[in-house]
């Protein structure tokens, strides 16, 4: 499978600035939990950002492939089992998807 290039996308960020962004966000979501009021908490970017960090922990290596792939993350299985239901709903396929 040839790999597509996205414009914008052709360069990949060290090790050292990917742990730099995490070093810099890691202490948010405890500090707006722990101090924030009900709608702080509930903002839907603190949601985001404690996505964002299970992903920087996977690309720093400090998370397994197979937990991340949990369901605990990102649930694959339920994923591919919604595509499934999709591909049999519409007759269109994920493989033919661009």
């Amino acid at each position: 499978m040839k790999s597509k290039r996205i414009k914008g996308f052709e360069t990949m960020r060290t090790g050292g600035e990917t742990r730099a962004l995490y070093d810099e966000l890691e202490k948010l979501p405890g500090f707006i939990a722990d101090y924030g009021n009900e709608q702080e908490r509930a903002n839907r970017d603190l949601g985001f950002m404690c996505d964002v960090l299970d992903a920087l922990l996977w690309v720093l290596g400090e998370m397994s492939t197979e937990e991340f792939r949990s369901g605990a993350y990102l649930n694959l299985d339920k994923l591919k089992a919604i595509t499934e239901e999709i591909e049999e709903r519409t007759g269109e396929r994920l493989e033919d998807y661009e």
